[in-house]
């Protein structure tokens, strides 16, 4: 949505406003300047700045210069500007309170409407990426070929990243229960589960392998071995093993 031309115009005003206030309330806490007068730097500061808010090209968009991604400013101005701004700003609320909390309130207002979109994007594609890493797994639970509990491990990550609901949701289906719960909270596994795991990495890397093999690509077999030796020396000794309920009673 885009301004009119008079909205335009009471936005540069408003913003030459704050910023002549404190620069002013800066000069004269800082440089002990009488009410009403500018040290020669900080009238200097505030030409210039009233200069880059008469030039700016993104007024239309944008609340304050605090809120801008472009930085107009030359490197000595905007340090200046800076520290006018540490200084002044919190104590702008004492001296002109309507002025600060409008400030406040809209360049709050503005970050949040900037940081909205790519997160939007984000949540949209863990979202996807979830529901696709929910379905493979479930699918696993059928077809040993393919490994669940990875899965659904990815589940939970992306669910984490996109939506709590679907976060919640699925930390109280029976399928987190059954395969990932002990996991999670006992930093192990059953060794049903165990099993199960290794059977499925076995068997889909056997399929690659033996693949490769009549192509004769040797190098990529070796890797493919290495990795599975890996996974069957990080299941067997680097996870624990822990009792089913069951075998605990006994």
């Amino acid at each position: 949505m885009q301004d009119t031309p008079k909205n335009l115009d009471q936005k540069r005003a408003d913003e030459k406003m704050l910023v002549s206030e404190m620069i002013a309330l800066y000069c004269r806490r800082q440089h002990k300047t009488p009410k009403g007068s500018l040290c020669p730097e900080c009238r200097q500061l505030h030409d210039y700045a009233l200069t880059r808010i008469d030039k700016c090209p993104f007024m239309e968009t944008k609340t304050f210069c605090s809120a801008c991604k472009v930085h107009c400013y030359k490197p000595a101005m905007r340090e200046k500007i800076r520290a006018v701004m540490r200084f002044s700003g919190p104590r702008m609320i004492f001296y002109h309170p309507v002025a600060a909390i409008r400030h406040v309130v809209k360049t709050k207002r503005e970050k949040k409407r900037l940081e909205r979109k790519p997160m939007k994007l984000k949540r949209l594609f863990f979202l996807i990426l979830g529901c696709v890493c929910l379905a493979l797994g479930c699918v696993g639970i059928v077809l040993p070929v393919l490994p669940t509990v990875p899965f659904f491990l990815a589940t939970v990550f992306c669910f984490a990243n996109s939506s709590e609901k679907l976060h919640t949701w699925f930390l109280g289906t029976e399928l987190y229960q059954k395969h990932l719960d002990s996991f999670v909270k006992k930093k192990g596994m059953t060794a049903q589960t165990k099993a199960g795991i290794l059977m499925s990495v076995t068997l889909l890397m056997a399929v690659g392998f033996f693949l490769m093999l009549r192509k004769a690509l040797y190098i990529p077999c070796t890797i493919l071995a290495i990795v599975w030796l890996c996974h069957l020396v990080y299941f067997l000794f680097g996870v624990k093993t822990i009792k089913t309920e069951c075998e605990e009673q006994i």
